[in-house]
């Protein structure tokens, strides 16, 4: 069995949203404080011994204000039921498969209420909602002030409202069934490796944190659910320290009384008091946990600590043996729980992009290991949810197994933000096969960081990509008027024009504001289609024009129509097209990068107090003629006082813009809410 959907409301930036988990390994990407940590902090309440509980804050700003709104119901007469409604509630839906319904489903029995035969998942329901009959005591005797009022809802929300558990029809959503809490933690079992691991111990404050997983794994290999194996090399272990303990009691202790002060002289013992004994007790527990460093073996006998092996070497050997620690948990638990969710947050730290890459990739085969050297073959239903800020390993997982988290301003409280998940295999279902596939080795081959940037830009070769730092510099000096890109997360992806086409599906579904740069490529159609200046020009050859403005139904634009676009018709959802036009009104137009480059900076290459079509003539001539990689190299280095091309300039004013992730092309899909910003200083970023 395993987890197919989680749907989470009001925790934190997790408002509403619905995240599918891939059975084995699902990876989870997106730009900072986009709710990631959230998502993992969530179920670590879960797995509280006690109650879960929540404060204030963990609710989601977008609906703090319902409490005043339920306050002022409550202070008006209104009816407990409507009260209730109004108050926010943390909830958090389970949708757990478990195969055709003859198999044993164990710990999931109790939650499988329906009648249906042919029903092969069910719903669990978690529910941080305030007690029955409590409403009273929540709002009674409080502060009718806003500030007042929120600073003593505080304080009385963990005390008035609890968790509970309910299994809910999967066809019926009326037909539910109540269920004490401590099923839920038999039916659910987590590990976490976080992303802060201390892993830079120096040698004068060693932590030994390998050492003391080995505590762990030994108390699993003495449960009686242990493999035999196990069992006695656990039992070889307790044996070589029962003798040392037999050596300790005669010897150690005989010792160690003779360096007890002489308390003789002070009258002790006296004929009725006892006398001092001392007893030294060892157990291998402790040893294991506070005496034991994994070292790294060396030469005549001088071996290394753990702290001197490199950070990347570190971390995999913890992840590693974390996971161990977390397999031999679970198969010897009893009873075994029914899913294991295992989060690893941030693998890629310390590691170098190669680790990087074959560490995702061999994620599933280390859960296969596991179970065939140490399960005798049972397998380990482990779900790995991995939270990650690296192309390297978003490059190795596929489309599928992606998550994108996406934080998004409101449109009525553009303060406030909230979290949108999308998931790659249903977002991209209607994209074609070899356009997906294309995709991903796209960007298998050159990197992911489209899905953890602010904004992007498209270019089509060379001379953008070493130009195009320069211009962003250009433009963010000594420009207060407008957002700085140097001071946002950009990624510039070379993708030609054949092919900037392809990306426009996968640019609007994350919802990245996106500059797409490319030649007008001009031709004449009327001479077999032939490429020339674009004076001389019908048409563009440039499939990623073209294709664009099909979309918006406009088949085959010619050159003509394609100069006389304005901004508005350069603008699509969160994309904009940026192809060469005049640098000034009237003035020529080149066909290439290279071309409007020559024409807007007419004093460095003599183009000075000639003609329009004579500029044009030279600029296609030298265009044609120079090394693309020279010239960028010659003007991003040596030469840098020169102008940048309008259509570029003015596509980076567009791309600076609005800084902030605005949802305004999605503001129909989901419903906004309003929020008091009492508590805006609480949740901020994943951990709020």
């Amino acid at each position: 069995m395993y987890i197919s959907k989680i749907a989470i409301n009001n925790f934190r930036l997790l408002e509403a949203v619905v995240l599918g988990l891939e059975e084995q390994t699902t990876v989870i990407v997106g730009r900072n404080n986009s709710g990631k940590t959230s998502l993992t902090e969530l179920f670590r309440r879960l797995q509280e011994e006690a109650s879960p509980r929540f404060k204030l804050e963990d609710f989601s700003l977008g609906v703090v204000d319902q409490f005043w709104t339920a306050f002022e119901l409550q202070r008006n007469g209104a009816e407990e039921t409507q009260i209730r409604k109004a108050l926010p509630e943390i909830k958090i839906e389970l949708t757990i498969e478990y195969g055709n319904s003859g198999a044993d489903i164990g710990p999931l029995s109790d939650f499988v209420i329906d009648l249906n035969l042919e029903c092969t998942s069910t719903k669990v329901n978690i529910l941080y909602a305030l007690e029955e009959g409590k409403i009273p005591a929540l709002f009674d005797d409080i502060e009718q002030e806003k500030p007042a009022f929120f600073k003593a809802i505080k304080e009385r929300i963990p005390m008035l409202f609890k968790t509970t558990l309910e299994a809910e029809d999967p066809n019926d959503p009326t037909n539910r069934k109540k269920l004490e809490l401590s099923i839920l933690r038999a039916l659910l079992q987590c590990g976490f490796i976080s992303a802060h691991r201390t892993l830079d111990a120096t040698t004068r404050t060693e932590k030994a944190i390998l050492g003391k997983i080995l505590e762990t794994l030994f108390t699993a290999a003495t449960s009686e659910t242990a493999n035999p194996d196990e069992r006695d090399k656990a039992e070889e272990l307790t044996k070589a320290v029962s003798d040392i303990q037999n050596d300790i009691d005669v010897n150690f202790n005989e010792q160690l009384l003779k360096l007890i002060p002489a308390f003789n002289l002070f009258g002790y013992p006296g004929l009725s008091d006892p006398k001092l004994h001392t007893e030294t007790n060892l157990k291998v527990e402790q040893l294991l946990s506070n005496h034991t460093t994994v070292g790294y073996e060396g030469i005549n006998g001088v071996n290394l600590p753990e702290s001197y092996n490199g950070l990347g070497p570190r971390n995999l050997i913890f992840i590693l043996l974390k996971l161990l620690e977390f397999f031999r948990s679970f198969t010897t638990s009893q009873p075994a729980a029914g899913v294991h969710l295992v989060f690893i947050e941030e693998p890629e730290a310390h590691l170098h992009p190669q680790m990087q890459n074959v560490f995702i990739r061999k994620l599933g085969e280390i859960a296969k290991f596991f179970s065939d050297q140490y399960n005798g073959g049972v397998s380990w239903p482990a779900q790995f949810v991995v939270t990650t800020h690296s192309s390297h390993i978003a490059n190795e997982a596929s489309f599928d197994s992606m998550r994108y988290f996406l934080v998004q301003q409101r449109t009525e409280s553009p303060e406030l933000l909230t979290t949108k998940i999308k998931d790659l295999r249903s977002g991209l279902s209607d994209e074609p096969s070899e356009n997906r596939d294309f995709l991903h080795k796209y960007m298998t081959l050159t990197r992911c960081d489209l899905l953890f940037a602010d904004r992007g830009v498209l270019i089509e070769g060379t001379t953008e990509r070493l130009l195009l730092p320069k211009m962003i510099e250009k433009l963010d000096v000594g420009r207060p008027d407008i957002a700085k890109l140097s001071c946002q997360y950009l990624t510039i992806m070379e993708v030609g024009g054949a092919y900037a086409h392809i990306f426009f599906n996968l640019l609007d579904f994350l919802n990245l504001r996106t500059l797409i740069i490319t030649d007008l490529d001009t031709v004449d159609r009327g001479n077999d289609g032939k490429k020339c200046k674009v004076s001389d020009g019908t048409h563009s050859s440039n499939s990623c024009i073209n294709r664009w403005y099909a979309g918006n139904g406009e088949e085959n634009p010619t050159k003509d129509e394609l100069l006389e676009k304005r901004e508005v018709d350069k603008v699509t959802k969160n994309r904009r097209l940026a192809f060469q036009i005049p640098h000034y009104e009237g003035d020529a137009c080149g066909r290439s990068l290279e071309a409007a480059f020559i024409l807007a900076n007419p004093d460095i290459f003599d183009l000075a107090g000639i003609t329009a079509p004579a500029r044009e003539d030279q600029a296609w001539t030298a265009a044609n003629k120079i090394d693309k990689t020279d010239f960028a190299l010659e003007f991003a280095i040596n030469k840098t006082n020169w102008s940048t091309p309008r259509y570029i300039e003015e596509g980076l004013r567009w791309l600076a813009e609005n800084p902030d992730n605005s949802p305004a092309s999605e503001a129909n899909e989901e419903q906004e809410a309003t929020a008091t910003p009492v508590l805006a200083e609480n949740q901020e970023g994943d951990n709020a």
